[in-house]
């Protein structure tokens, strides 16, 4: 029950305007703002006030007089099994069989004792072990063997935590569980004892009336529709739940409407949370549907806004673009959800309330980070990768951000959150938005990032020659007194990708502050200009150092050359890390392009050229005699929304 989230009521946006796949006139995303990321005496004050209110409410539910509290009628049987999109794995259940719990959060080596009783690596690692999410893979190992060991840690679970457990207690945490319970109740119930069958059931309703006086008061984001959605279910799915069903699903559409954006995605701006919870909505759907009750208008309009923003994000190998806390996601997962979308319909071009851009052509698809920060309490997982991009061929990832990992700890969590971990420009070897590590701070508001751009804008052009992108944003202004601009351009064949980063000094007024108290601008302010290599990409820096050669997966070659003022600009291989599969690490590479800025001024271009296809043909390029952005099309007299 640990909070440190006030709440705030998010305003509905505006439809999202759709871009059709060439259109000839130019279009401009207006300037996004972000909110103060936090730290703020406000936010400190309202977090300390829930912690303390968390701690003082703990003891009381742990006493013999809240158990009491919590009797009730007691569901005879579960009357609905809902389907998990989410699929599971033979092969994890066997690992887990053996006692190999590797949870995001960490990795245990029970020996055969109980996982509830062995010493925790985290507080996340508890959280995904009492979640219960891990059911799953046991219904799809299948046999008594699976069903009989299920049985017995879902009976151990009850023994350990089931009267009162700090960790396992926690409203998103009930929610999760509630879920996976009901989700996979064929294995936890078919073929039990009557003593067993009823302790599980008279559990479950305590844990329900539980979280309905506690789902509201979850952690800010997707754990507080996590705790929504439990509810909706356990009132679904248990008998003498009508009452819990309707407070769940109010409480579902409530959290809906703050935490999903006019274009479908989520307020934190990550890709897998969007996904996670489109997963859960799609299950509850239908599950009502089944169950012949009225599917509430908010959860259709959701689905529906949703569906088109899954899509977006979408690569080439049909997973998951890997931006603020994303990763790939889980095999079948998105096909899985996709399949229930009706429309069908085609990716759009740009999300201006998510804060994303997606040029596609060709056999390319490239997805483009053009947002700021999400606001603070929503911002425990993302990333300082503004302007930062991904590049897919076909099933072949190319460029790509690291990711993220929740199992090796919080210093790995940390350097994979920072600008350096993304395919974008990192100014001397600092993040364009960092996270907050005063321990006072860091101990109420947790990990969120502060101090990031707070101004970003994007326009974007199509026309029969290819995409211009054209972005940037102020994250470099305070320290350096800078800001950092992005060109992209995809041409129409989607095999040449050229770009611009420049850095160029701020037009920002000076503030009083800044003349009482200057910030000193380093004499030299060097920078690198990253882009990391999928694993599966294989590159070779050319001997005189002025271009890389990549050979992907799929067999298609790519060029790589940059140059700055005219010059051939310092390139070099160097290694890095994968973490977007959301297993162990990978080893991997990134071309890393460096300079200086000099006069308040630096300009670097690149370009990407396709060499060869799978078959070996050769693609005929115009000589690269300049690395230069075509001019964008005569028409464009599109300003910036500055």
């Amino acid at each position: 029950m640990r909070h440190a989230e006030t709440e705030a009521h998010n305003e509905t946006a505006p439809a999202p305007q759709r871009l059709s796949p060439r259109a000839t006139e130019p279009h401009s995303e207006p300037a996004h703002f972000s909110m103060p990321p936090g730290n703020r005496a406000i936010d400190l004050a309202g977090a300390a006030f829930v912690r303390g209110r968390d701690k003082l409410l703990a003891h009381a539910y742990a006493s013999w007089l809240y158990g009491k509290s919590l009797r009730g009628p007691m569901p005879d049987h579960m009357i609905h099994y809902p389907r998990d999109l989410r699929p599971g794995r033979a092969d994890t259940a066997d690992a887990l069989f053996h006692g190999r719990w590797s949870l995001p959060g960490g990795q245990v080596k029970t020996d055969g004792s109980s996982p509830f009783l062995a010493s925790a690596p985290s507080e996340a690692w508890s959280e995904e072990l009492h979640g219960f999410s891990w059911l799953r893979h046991f219904t799809a190992a299948g046999g008594d063997a699976a069903r009989t060991y299920a049985q017995t840690l879902v009976a151990g679970w009850i023994i350990e935590a089931g009267t009162w457990n700090d960790i396992a207690w926690r409203p998103h945490v009930i929610g999760r569980r509630l879920t996976s319970w009901v989700a996979n109740g064929a294995l936890i119930i078919d073929g039990s004892d009557l003593i067993y069958r009823s302790t599980l059931l008279r559990n479950m309703a305590r844990q329900a009336r539980h979280l309905a006086r506690t789902a509201s008061m979850a952690p800010a984001g997707e754990p507080r529709f996590t705790a929504a959605v439990g509810l909706a279910f356990s009132g679904l799915c248990l008998s003498e739940g009508q009452k819990r069903l309707d407070k769940g699903l109010h409480l579902v559409c409530r959290e809906l409407d703050r935490q999903i954006l006019a274009d479908g995605g989520h307020v934190s701006r990550n890709p897998a949370a969007m996904h996670s919870i489109l997963l859960d909505l799609i299950s509850l759907r239908e599950a009502l549907t089944q169950r012949q009750i009225d599917v509430p208008k908010p959860i259709r309009d959701a689905i529906d806004r949703m569906m088109p923003m899954l899509r977006f994000f979408r690569h080439g190998d049909g997973r998951l673009a890997l931006f603020n806390g994303s990763n790939e996601g889980i095999d079948g997962t998105i096909d899985a959800a996709l399949a229930q979308d009706d429309t069908k319909g085609r990716p759009f071009g740009f999300a201006p309330h998510s804060g994303y851009q997606r040029m596609a052509a060709g056999p390319s698809i490239i997805i483009a980070d053009t947002g700021p920060p999400p606001p603070g309490r929503y911002s425990h997982a993302a990333h300082a990768g503004c302007l930062s991009f991904e590049m897919s061929i076909k099933s072949s990832r190319l460029v790509v951000n690291c990711g993220s990992t929740r199992v090796l700890g919080p210093d790995w969590e940390a350097a994979s959150r920072a600008t350096a971990a993304q395919s974008t420009l990192v100014l001397a070897d600092t993040s364009s938005a960092r996270i907050l590590r005063a321990k006072f701070g860091r101990a109420l508001l947790g990990t969120r990032l502060m101090e990031g751009p707070r101004r970003v804008e994007s326009r974007r052009n199509e026309n029969d020659a290819g995409i211009w992108l054209e972005a940037a944003h102020n994250g470099y202004e305070k320290l350096f007194g800078l800001t950092h601009r992005r060109r992209l351009f995809l041409n129409a064949a989607g095999e040449e990708l050229r770009g611009e980063d420049i850095l160029i000094a701020s037009e920002a007024p000076k503030r009083l502050m800044d003349f009482i108290r200057p910030h000193p601008v380093p004499e030299e302010r060097p920078f690198t200009i990253r882009f990391h290599l999928h694993p599966d990409a294989r590159a070779s820096l050319a001997h005189d150092g002025s271009n890389v050669l990549v050979m992907l997966g799929n067999g298609d070659g790519w060029q790589f050359k940059a140059a700055s003022a005219g010059v051939a600009a310092a390139i070099t291989l160097e290694e890095s890390i994968y973490l977007g599969a959301g297993e162990p690490t990978r080893r991997s590479e990134q071309i890393v392009v460096s300079g200086k800025v000099f006069r308040d001024e630096a300009k670097v271009n690149w370009v990407w050229r396709r060499l060869s296809s799978k078959a070996g043909s050769q693609h005929k390029q115009a000589p690269a005699t300049s690395l230069e952005l075509p001019d964008l099309a005569p028409t464009d007299t599109s300003t910036d929304d500055a």
